[in-house]
Parts: C-alpha cells; structure tokens; sequence
C-alpha cells in the first residue's frame, strides 16, 4: 500500500529542510533582532556543524538557558531574521545565496561560531564580487565595524589609504557613524590628499548627521558633533596651507580662538612636533624607492615577461610600483603586475591602464590595497606589457637601495630582459 508521509519522497537533505521550516521537534530557538522574533531548529544539527554550539548546547556548564520545555534559547539580537535563516539553511543544507547586502552579516555569524567553511564562502564571494574595490571600501568597512570583523576592517582600511579622495568623496562616507569617520581621519596611512581634502569631506559629514541628528547646520552643532565624537582632533589644521586655514577655517566658529592661535603659531607652521590639542606630524607618504635612475629606449616585446626579486630589511608596506612609458609616442599603455610572496602565493594581481607620455618616463602603478612587506622575506615582482614596442628601458641597476632605517635589496629572478642591472621596473612605492 502507498504511504502519503512527507518522509517517503524526500532526500536526508530536504527532510532535514522540512523539518527546520515546518519547526518539526525542534530543540533550539534562536531569539532574533530587536522585535526579539522566535527561529527554531535543531541541537543536532547546530553540534554537527559548529564547535561552538557544541560547547553552548552539550557542556556541563551550558552556555544557553532553557525556558520551561528544556528548549534551548540563543539570543542574536545584532542580525536580522532573514540572516539567521540563511544561516541555517546553510547549516542543515550547505546551501547559501549571498549578496552584497546580506554577505557581511553572514560573515559575523559565520566567525561567531566558527563555521569555516561558510567563512571562506563569504570572503570568497567578497572577492569576486569585488566589494573590495575602492568604490565599496568605505561600506564594506562600516559593515565591518558594525560586526566587529576587524580583519576586513584593516583590509578595506588599506583601500581606503590607497584611493583616500576617492573614498572621503563617496556617498558612503556621508552615511558613516561618528566612530568610522573618527577611525577613518586618525588614520596616518592615507596617501596623496590633502588635510584640505580631509577637512571640506569631515565639513559634508558634519551637515548629514546634523540633519540625521535633527540639529541646525551652524557652526556651534558642527563643532560640538565634532567634539563629542573625538573628530575634531584628528583633523591635522596644522598641516593646512596658511591660506587655506584663514579663508575657510579660522573665520569659523568650530575652533576655539585659543585652538586657532595653536594653529597659526610659527612651530607649527613650520611642522615642528610639538605638545598640543592637535596633531600635526604628517600623514605617511610612501617613497619611491628607485633600484634605475638611468633609462634608455629599447624595443620591448609585449609577450615577455619582466621579473625582479626584491626584499626590506625593515617591516614596511608597499603600496605600488614605478613603470616605464612609451618612449616614441603619446599613447595608451596597458601593465600588468603580480606581487608574489616566498610561498609562491600571488598576493597581487591586477592591471593598469594609463596615458603615456615620451617626455614622462616613470609612472606610478598604484595597487587596489597596500600590502605588509615582512622583513627578509624575498618577494618578486612580475610584470608585462600589453601591444608595446618601443619602450624606455632602466639601465645600472643597483644591488641595494637605503631605506626607512635599512635598505631593500634587488636580486636577478630570471625574468627575461629585466635583471637587477637593467630593465623593466625600476622601483617600487614603499612607506
């Protein structure tokens, strides 16, 4: 005779799926978002995929209480429902649909308890959706203060160094709250922007979570929004043109007239460290550190590629790489470059396209995220040339380059035509 039972068509995996939606002798219920929203499940499953919830659920000590039915309570008030489900669904089916909206939150729960291999699905899909690209930075780092990822948010915060204008102009960095922006200015790194730049994106903020706050737009709630969330002094005023300082800055009300005389006193002027309110050493700004000062024209073959070793004696942290241009017309040049690390691992693969100049000879590729160099570790780099013919070429190559308190070192890599005494690659961006 035919059983009519829902068990007697479905696999292991839509059985348990079943079971799950249709809260079947469930044992566990996750209380979720602030509307506090009831989700159940199961022990078993929940022990079967995470460490974790085996210590929580099975321990002598359990880590959950129970209410009056023995059923255990986890309390996620920080996720919405929908993540908490996509969870679980992941858990009971190894099956999960990310996106860029959703991807961050399943991330925090994935590190919570430690299910990796939900973990490197979501880093994964972080990188070929590239969030990670400069036009994404600033948000992915708000989601990732806002989950406490603290590794996404030193990686999205080396984006930022590197494409800082960029970012600070974003619709996204208008929509920070206070402490990203704070953690954002502090930061020494960023490259190629001016304190002017800083301020005008810090002054946009302010006149957004004024309106957020329900404040007026004048100078007295600027500088007390300023104030309260520690911004303020993360502006480095002294590190502004005189002029600029005079007409926007000091006719304003957000300083303190004794903050404006610390301004415009003569050591500080002069960059002069000295004990303040304000900071005023300068942010990093990397060095070109140039193994080829000397070039000369030469046919270079765009299906060769060009190789140099290289390493610091000093911890440092390499944002790019100094390139040749076309030397016999203005055209577009197409590089492409890989770092590599002494595993073997590529850690940088991209390529630039810029205009090219006879009369410019160096050209700084910039990466997408700066990179640690660790001390004596050898690294190379790799690069080629796309529809090339006439080139400037490096020649006397050093061996040695002094930098920071060391020195980077160059070696041979067999790269073709490029050697430590000749070549492609004449230098790299370091800080």
């Amino acid at each position: 005779m035919a059983s009519s039972s829902w068990q007697d068509s479905l696999s292991l995996k839509d059985a348990l799926l079943h079971m799950l939606k249709q809260e079947i002798s469930c044992d566990v219920k996750f209380i979720v978002g602030e509307d506090l929203v009831e989700v159940s499940c199961h022990s078993f499953v929940l022990i079967a995929r995470s460490h974790v919830f085996e210590a929580m659920l099975t321990s002598q000590n359990p880590m959950t209480e129970r209410d009056q039915e023995g059923t255990a309570i986890v309390s996620l008030p920080e996720v919405d429902v929908e993540i908490v489900q996509c969870f679980l669904r992941y858990l009971y089916t190894d099956e999960v649909e990310l996106t860029a909206n959703n991807v961050m939150a399943i991330l925090y729960l994935a590190r919570k308890y430690i299910v990796q291999t939900l973990s490197d699905n979501c880093q994964e899909f972080i990188m070929k959706a590239y969030l990670m690209e400069a036009d994404n930075a600033v948000e992915i780092y708000h989601q990732a203060f806002l989950f406490d990822l603290e590794d996404l948010m030193t990686d999205s915060m080396k984006i930022i160094n590197q494409r800082t204008e960029q970012c600070l102009q974003s619709d996204h960095f208008l929509a920070l709250p206070p402490e990203c922006v704070r953690r954002i200015i502090a930061d020494n790194h960023h490259h190629q922007v001016k304190e002017e730049t800083i301020y005008r994106s810090v002054m946009r903020w302010c006149e957004e979570e004024c309106k957020r706050r329900g404040l007026k737009e004048n100078d007295e709630e600027i500088r007390k929004v300023l104030k309260d969330s520690g911004i303020l002094y993360e502006i480095r005023f002294q590190n502004m043109d005189i002029r600029f300082f005079r007409s926007s800055v000091e006719k304003r009300r957000i300083l303190t007239e004794d903050e404006k005389r610390e301004v415009r006193a003569p050591s500080s002027r002069g960059r002069i460290l000295s004990p303040g309110i304000f900071k005023n050493e300068p942010r990093n700004v990397w060095q070109r550190v140039m193994r080829m000062e000397e070039c000369e024209e030469e046919m270079v073959l765009d299906d060769l590629e060009h190789i140099i070793a290289f390493e610091s004696s000093v911890e440092c942290v390499m944002h790019g790489i100094v390139t040749y241009g076309l030397s016999h017309e203005s055209n577009k040049i197409t590089v492409y470059v890989k770092l590599i690390d002494a595993d073997d691992k590529t850690i940088v693969l991209e390529d630039f396209c810029f205009e090219s100049d006879p009369q410019t000879k160096h050209y700084e590729v910039i990466f997408q995220k700066a990179v640690d160099i660790k001390p004596d570790i050898p690294y190379r780099v790799c690069i080629s040339l796309d529809d090339t013919d006439w080139s400037w070429k490096g020649k006397n190559g050093r061996h040695s380059v002094p930098f920071k308190d060391g020195e980077v070192t160059f070696s041979d890599f067999g790269g073709g035509e490029t050697c430590m005494l000749e070549g492609q690659i004449p230098g790299l961006l370091l800080s």
